[in-house]
């Protein structure tokens, strides 16, 4: 007991000799902190860089808070970025449609999606020229006929769901306000006449709309603008039987009078068929009409409609007071027109309704051949099928076929007429390596000459650019030897067969080089076949 005694008493006053006395022992040690901040997913803190801790030790960690986020995914004190959780295999979207039908009446939609588990989706379409849809809303527009697939992605993730949207036929009135037969690509364009679908499934009608005196119109599909629009448009031919508004001129269907009409289409048999009403007759008072003979047998304004007896020259027809109408004049073979009425751009003009088949024959059959004196032309024109003196009597309110008549007389250019003519064959388009490509006229540099005498072939090489269009068309000396300038025929996709080396031009109504470079071009005027070839520098001399 002595000894442990003594012991405790020599420990105790070593202490009070080391640490100063009993209160000094007592003093504590300030630990140092880093003041970066360290962080993870969970928040964010301050660890100490003194010696006589470690990680793991109590007080090694301070201020130890979770993260403050902003409008974003950064901590606003730490600057922690956190990671967007991938979805879980839970989610799973749907749309309130998976299939949609759209359509003139009807352009516009709004889809939703629901995702299971919450969370957003990005929309889009397989085939935006005919449906778009708004990549956040799902809010779909039909611009034409066709079809196609919206999807509804959801945003992070894979899963997806998808609406399957048709878009209907729709129709419009085509030429029939001014004559321009502007071709519609999509629905909503200005200035276009739609037929909208009534309460009975297949019949469609116009709004009244205003068409001219002698207008005539195509019921025309929407969508389809190449040169073959009318294959798949509703003429003449679907006319309601017994209609007595309107009426068949040529191919297309026409109006009497200046008024406000209401057309409509019935879909709901096997074929179309076209009906009007004429909701209300525009009295444009006293009309004089003006007659004329446009075309190219027409030597003073060819095939440019006038607005005026004057710019016709003599070809127009004199008022007889009684409803009739006459014209004498020297025609040459070859040529070809139609009877127009003055004023009325194409309107008031008179083809394949002016005569009647026992003085032409029937169309595509006589094209010229001199059995009968007149002939059929292209499209539905009057063909000249002898050079002579004609004397035409017009008859304006005759009926259907039976307007116009004539009788002929030889003059000294019936014989031998047809071996004077010649004609002259030129190109032109903005394809041609210069600026006024389309209106180049009768420029001997863009003359195609005959490869050899009597040979009716006829070629020219020419440089063009690798964009654009051109096409060929022909006109006739006069009996001074001069070119008149004036269209006798013309030559180009629609009415002409051709080859091209290499695919060196490509084609819809004219013709398309495919490169920058020489192209040597063939012409047979009588079968109309044309020939291509290429050389990408110039041929040597």
């Amino acid at each position: 007991m002595k000894k442990s005694k003594l012991l405790v008493a020599a420990v105790t006053a070593s202490v009070l000799a080391l640490g100063g006395g009993a209160l000094a022992g007592c003093n504590k040690h300030s630990h140092e902190y880093s003041q970066d901040w360290q962080k993870d997913g969970t928040g964010h803190w301050h660890v100490a860089t003194c010696d006589d801790l470690k990680e793991g030790d109590k007080d090694y960690i301070k201020d130890f808070a979770a993260h403050v986020w902003g409008g974003d995914n950064e901590c606003d004190v730490c600057h922690y970025v956190k990671t967007t959780p991938p979805p879980t295999p839970t989610e799973k979207v749907t749309l309130n449609k998976t299939e949609l039908n759209l359509g003139l009446g009807n352009l516009e939609a709004e889809l939703t999606a629901t995702v299971n588990g919450g969370g957003t989706v990005t929309w889009s379409s397989d085939n935006p020229e005919v449906v778009a849809v708004n990549e956040e809303t799902g809010y779909v527009e039909a611009f034409k006929p066709g079809a196609a697939t919206i999807t509804a992605t959801v945003v992070g993730g894979t899963d997806k769901a998808t609406c399957e949207v048709s878009v209907a036929d729709g129709y419009y009135l085509i030429g029939g306000q001014d004559a321009a037969w502007n071709k519609v690509g999509v629905f909503g364009q200005s200035g276009v006449v739609y037929f909208m679908p009534t309460e009975t499934e297949g019949i469609y009608k116009t709004e009244s709309t205003e068409l001219p005196r002698m207008g005539n119109f195509q019921v025309a599909l929407v969508g389809v603008v190449d040169a073959n629009w009318y294959k798949q448009a509703f003429n003449g031919k679907h006319i309601a039987a017994g209609d007595t508004v309107l009426s068949k001129v040529g191919d297309n269907i026409g109006v009497e009078k200046h008024g406000m009409y209401t057309i409509t289409l019935d879909l709901t048999g096997e074929e179309a068929v076209i009906s009007g009403v004429c909701d209300e007759e525009i009295n444009d008072g006293d009309v004089q009409d003006i007659y004329y003979i446009v075309g190219s047998a027409n030597k003073t304004s060819g095939w440019t409609t006038v607005t005026d007896a004057a710019d016709a020259g003599d070809y127009v027809f004199t008022d007889n007071g009684n409803g009739t109408y006459s014209l004498t004049v020297e025609l040459a073979k070859g040529g070809d027109f139609k009877v127009a009425i003055a004023g009325m751009a194409w309107n008031g003009s008179l083809g394949e309704s002016a005569i009647p088949s026992d003085l032409i024959g029937t169309k595509g059959t006589a094209t010229k051949d001199t059995t009968y004196k007149l002939t059929w032309s292209d499209s539905d024109n009057i063909g000249v099928g002898l050079s002579g003196r004609y004397t035409f009597t017009l008859n304006p309110n005759g009926g259907d076929r039976n307007k116009l008549t004539y009788t002929f007389e030889e003059t000294e250019d019936t014989e031998t007429g047809d071996e004077v003519t010649i004609l002259h064959y030129y190109i032109k388009g903005d394809a041609l390596a210069t600026d006024n490509g389309w209106n180049v006229g009768t420029d001997e540099a863009y003359e195609l000459k005959e490869t050899g005498e009597g040979t009716g072939i006829y070629a020219i090489t020419v440089e063009l650019k690798a964009t654009g269009g051109f096409m060929f068309w022909s006109c006739a000396e006069d009996k001074s030897g001069n070119v008149t300038g004036i269209q006798v025929d013309y030559f180009n996709n629609g009415n002409s067969t051709f080859t091209a080396t290499d695919n060196c031009v490509t084609a819809t109504t004219n013709f398309s080089p495919t490169a920058v470079g020489w192209y040597t071009i063939t012409l047979n005027p009588e079968t109309k076949v044309l020939t291509f070839s290429y050389s990408a520098t110039a041929p040597t001399v």
